[in-house]
């Protein structure tokens, strides 16, 4: 029996990562010169305190996993050796230059697939789709709207100052409340372990995915199964495995 209903998330599943890396970085730097502080070692700091090593995300850092609010809250705490700031002023300022980076007309996002495509073919079976990010509404609408993806998306969970945040359960019961789902009968698809653990929360199937921030050694032990990429997904043979009750068959994709 194939799953009915699949929630993606965003950032690393759908979307290169990379966008948002660029933003942190270019974020940092902007505080950096509002506080006149010029030092390489803290602007490392700053970096490695929200999960940036080498310019890349890591896979259980603020930036990869967290909210804006989160990401700001690490910053404030570096920051605040070098600076007296206050927190929840700061944090605001934070997540707005944030919100401001990503919503750049210049943003490059790149899609990891076809997602018109990946959408028309799951749909043909059936499938609902979802996405469920902890990206603001505005940013996730900024993304449908520069792709043209309104037609993609069944339902979008957001950090929308209504919906609880993965990887707390109520995106994946509002999906489901929606479309008369039960959790076990949703994959929830993405490439970090809040995303797996927001699918334990749930009662659905973790579905990791490689083409974000985590290696297989990330997810292993708390994806269902693990795939290259959705790209997998158009293969018949992989969305059978998906429901909950191929435990073999998963077992044989995440070997």
């Amino acid at each position: 029996m194939m799953i009915k209903g699949i929630l993606f998330d965003k950032d690393g599943t759908l979307i290169d990562f990379s966008l948002w890396t660029d933003a942190a970085v270019n974020t940092i730097k902007k505080l950096m010169k509002e506080y006149f502080i010029e030092d390489d070692n803290i602007f490392d700091e700053l970096k490695k305190s929200i999960g940036i090593k080498e310019n890349v995300a890591e896979p259980f850092g603020a930036l990869a996993n967290r909210s804006h609010e989160d990401v700001a809250t690490e910053l404030h705490f570096v920051l605040s050796k070098y600076r007296n700031i206050e927190l929840d002023p700061f944090k605001k300022h934070v997540t707005g230059i944030i919100r401001d980076e990503v919503l750049r007309d210049e943003v490059d996002y790149k899609p990891l697939t076809d997602i018109v495509a990946l959408h028309e073919h799951l749909s043909s079976k059936g499938i609902k789709i979802g996405l469920a990010t902890a990206d603001s509404y505005q940013s996730a609408m900024h993304m449908i709207d520069r792709l043209m993806l309104h037609d993609a998306f069944d339902f979008v969970g957001s950090n929308d100052g209504v919906m609880k945040l993965k990887p707390h359960k109520d995106v994946c019961e509002r999906f489901c409340s929606m479309y008369g789902l039960k959790p076990e009968e949703v994959a929830i698809v993405g490439d970090s372990y809040y995303d797996m653990m927001f699918a334990k929360n749930s009662g659905a199937i973790g579905v990791g995915v490689l083409s974000g921030v985590s290696c297989k050694i990330n997810l292993k032990d708390v994806s269902d199964v693990i795939i290259p990429s959705v790209n997998s997904l158009f293969d018949d043979e992989v969305l059978c495995s998906l429901d909950e009750e191929s435990y073999e068959t998963r077992e044989l994709w995440t070997a």
